[in-house]
């Protein structure tokens, strides 16, 4: 049977959030939500999947944690200490940015299963709005709509792969790990997503998710 690693990315300071979050000492990821933190629900959906042989959490210096390694300055060697911190025999990694709390169990399963037939998988969901390519406010072009699609995590890949591509690229400060396998020209295949998948990045979205947990309970 195949092995599949699991990455959780803890690291970021929340910078977006500090001007309007009270407690802004402390990052989004280490936030209360409900009865457990932000980052633990996602990990607990990760640890009853059953999917995983190993799940690794990369955070900032000042948590300790159990299975936790160091992150680096960027998201980029933040996943890359993760990729390098697998056991050697593994044969595809999952990664997930821990911020994204409410990621489902099926979304898990269909990555397990787009594995099997793809060595590069990403999570998306369809656009409703246009979305405009602008630099310095002026709109350089209005892709056609029906061919964008909203980016999400986990990603995941063969393991031999992205620790190839995070070797080679040229990048610093990737904006996710897909992108460094379309660097190296490899596709990248797309399973669905979900709304309730959204990150916590501003304080609205960590009050919605605090409503979504109202909701629950």
């Amino acid at each position: 049977m195949s092995k599949i690693a699991a990455i959780l990315l803890l690291g970021g300071e929340g910078l977006r959030m500090e001007q309007h979050f009270s407690e802004k000492k402390c990052p989004k990821q280490f936030l209360p939500l409900g009865k457990k933190k932000v980052y633990e629900w996602a990990l607990e959906t990760f640890e009853k999947s059953g999917l995983f042989s190993e799940i690794i959490l990369v955070s900032l210096g000042g948590h300790p944690l159990k299975n936790c390694i160091l992150g680096g300055k960027t998201r980029q060697e933040s996943s890359f200490n993760g990729i390098k911190a697998c056991q050697s025999d593994t044969d595809f990694v999952l990664i997930h940015d821990a911020v994204r709390p409410f990621v489902s169990p099926e979304i898990l399963q269909r990555h397990a299963e787009a594995l099997k037939t793809y060595s590069a998988v990403n999570t998306c969901i369809p656009t409703y709005d246009t979305i405009n390519l602008v630099e310095n406010k002026t709109v350089l072009s209005i892709p056609k709509r029906s061919l964008c699609m909203r980016g999400q995590t986990p990603q995941s890949f063969s393991y031999s792969l992205i620790k190839e591509a995070h070797g080679k690229t040229l990048q610093t400060n990737a904006p996710d790990d897909c992108s460094l396998l379309l660097e190296l020209g490899y596709p990248v295949h797309v399973v669905q997503g979900s709304e309730e998948n959204f990150k916590i990045t501003t304080k609205h979205d960590y009050d919605f998710a605090l409503f979504q947990i109202n909701q629950k309970i």
